[in-house]
């Protein structure tokens, strides 16, 4: 029998701010959780959903899951960035060039992505 992915689980101090912020970014629909968190559900062939919970423990380090996004040319790469920004996320510099031809973002709760 085989598995299958359901769920993506990330903690957050704030769950409902972060979860909001990637529902919006994404377009993907929120769902109340029980455990007070939120749930996005995917409006796309993704197959999973993206669950973010409430935690009280302190981060030691950086995270060590991060969502490396696409976008299908430079200047939806600049339109996709003004997007994320005006939502809350902002520009974090991990030693990233010019030429490598991403951008790194930190969401509300300081995940890192990539463009």
């Amino acid at each position: 029998m085989a598995s299958h992915l359901y769920a993506l689980c990330f903690d957050a101090h704030d769950p409902l701010r972060l979860g909001r912020f990637w529902a919006d970014f994404l377009g993907w629909e929120t769902f109340d959780d029980t455990s007070d968190g939120i749930t996005l559900l995917p409006s796309d062939d993704t197959g999973f959903r993206l669950r973010f919970r409430p935690t009280q423990e302190r981060r030691t380090g950086r995270n060590h899951m991060h969502f490396d996004l696409t976008s299908t040319s430079f200047d939806d790469q600049k339109q996709v960035v003004e997007r994320a920004l005006r939502l809350g996320a902002r520009h974090i510099d991990i030693g990233q060039r010019p030429e490598e031809g991403h951008v790194v973002l930190a969401d509300p709760n300081t995940s890192n992505y990539q463009f």
